[in-house]
Formats: structure tokens, sequence, C-alpha cells
């Protein structure tokens, strides 16, 4: 690794930087395509610009070894409102902690004595968050250089292809093409209204639930609202469903409710999420 040279993304590195990204795909997640990847590199999604989150400037490097291969991507950009620095993505060959500290420790020393998050921002090619668990060797070059863990959420997963006989859908779909997705208005089958729901557009058959609300009064629903969001994308042919759920506090040990209500739902937790942080 001494004589990997961490160097300005270019256009020759798309198909192994992407090859690089998709390998740390977790389940739910549909494949990445170059277009994806282009955005990341720009800092831009479907929600915009970067500098539309208020930042700016963001650079993405390779490192690169003397043969040409590359073994690992950063990416990072500058919040403007107070210089502090929002490490966006980065992913490497399956060597990671060694890679990941290399990557890490050459962009930290070239950022200077600044604040740092990592993880903190959703991209194009994933939510916010580094997977601990299935990124174990990334976590802990993180915490070498300095960084230390503060939000998590929990990432759970479905698999639609199993339902069996459930019954149908009662819903009012709604486009969202900001999102880009579906509103669901849920409904019990005399038409009362039990909540309402917003999940992204499927995407070679798997989607993501943003998020499920019940309506006022109808705590005791929740259970129907969950098999009402899994019908309404199961007769879709969605075949997998993925939701980030905020992992409980010691000021918000209810959360775990949340946990088990969506593991009554067929649900699996299978990594949990972590934004770091370097302090200066």
């Amino acid at each position: 690794m001494s004589t990997a040279v961490l160097r300005p993304f270019r256009g020759e590195d798309r198909t192994a930087v992407l090859e690089l990204v998709s390998a740390d795909l977790l389940p739910g997640l549909p494949g990445l395509t170059f277009a994806e990847l282009d955005q990341a590199v720009q800092g831009t999604g479907p929600s915009g610009p970067a500098v539309r989150a208020g930042l700016e400037g963001v650079c993405t490097e390779v490192l690169a070894c003397p043969d040409g291969r590359v073994v690992g991507a950063v990416s990072w950009a500058v919040r403007s409102s107070d210089g502090t620095v929002m490490l966006l993505w980065l992913h490497c060959l399956e060597d990671e902690q060694i890679l990941a500290r290399a990557l890490i420790g050459r962009a930290v020393a070239r950022l200077g004595r600044r604040a740092v998050h990592a993880f903190a921002e959703p991209t194009a090619l994933a939510p916010a968050g580094l997977a601990v668990n299935n990124r174990a060797g990334t976590r802990r070059a993180l915490e070498d250089c300095g960084f230390s863990g503060t939000d998590r959420w929990r990432y759970l997963h479905r698999r639609l292809d199993d339902r069996g006989g459930h019954l149908p859908a009662l819903a009012d779909v709604v486009e969202c093409p900001g999102l880009p997705g579906w509103r669901l208005d849920l409904r019990e089958w005399d038409g009362a209204r039990i909540g309402e729901a917003l999940v992204r557009a499927p995407v070679e058959g798997v989607t993501a639930l943003e998020w499920a609300r019940l309506t006022p009064g109808r705590r005791s629903m929740g259970n129907s609202l969950l098999e009402q969001c899994l019908a309404h994308l199961a007769d879709r042919k969605v075949r997998e469903v993925s939701t980030v759920l905020p992992a409980p506090s010691d000021d918000q040990p209810s959360l775990d409710a949340a946990l088990a209500l969506h593991t009554a739902a067929g649900f699996t937790e299978i990594d949990q999420l972590y934004t770091f942080i370097r302090r200066p």
C-alpha cells in the first residue's frame, strides 16, 4: 500500500469504482448504474446538487496501484456554513481495514485540522450511515483515524415473494415525482383511513419504505398499516423492500416498539448504520 497513489477520479475509473461500491450493497438495495455513480462523484442525486444542502467543493479521489488498478475511492465536500468537512462515501477492496485507513488517513491529512463528519449525508449510492457489521474494517479504520460513532439506525429488509395468500391492498396511490415514488393513503375495508406511507418507486423489483404513520386515534392499527404497504408493493411485483429505523437511545427507549412492529410484519434487521465525527 505504500506505493499506492491517491489521485483525482477519472472517467476511466468508473467501472472499477462501480464494482467496489456494488460489492458493499446491502440486501434490498437495487443494483447501481453508471448514472448514479456519476451523480455521487459530482455531488448530485434525485434531490438535486449537494450545494442545495449547503455543501460545496465536492471532491472524489481514488487509490490506485502502480499497475493502474483502482483499489479504493473516497468523496468529500465542505459545508459552507462552518467549514466542516463531510466525508460522503468511501469504498475499497476486501482487505478493507488497511485500504480504508489509507483512504481516510490521506484524506484527513489533506483537509487539515477541522471537524470531519463521515457518512452523515445520503448519496446517490446509498442511504446515510455506514453499515458497521457488513463493513467492519472501514469502521475500525475510522476509529483508528480518530473518528467516533454518533447517530445510528437499524437497516431492515423484507422479501415479498413469500407472502402467500394475504389480503389485497386498500390504498389510494398518489405519485410523488420529487422523490420519485408513491404516497399511499391506507384504508380499512369500510373505507376508514388508518394512515399513510411513502415508498420509493421500485427499481429492479426492490424499493424502500421511507416512512409510515398512523392516523390519530388509530394507534392499534400498526400491523394493518404495514400489511397494507406490503400488499400494495407485492401487487406491483416488488420482490424486496427495505426500511431504516432510528436505533433506541436512553431518552427514546420506545423506539424498540417500532422494531417489534416491523419484525411482526416479517422484516429482519440486517445491519446498523452509523454516522461518525472526527473533531479537530
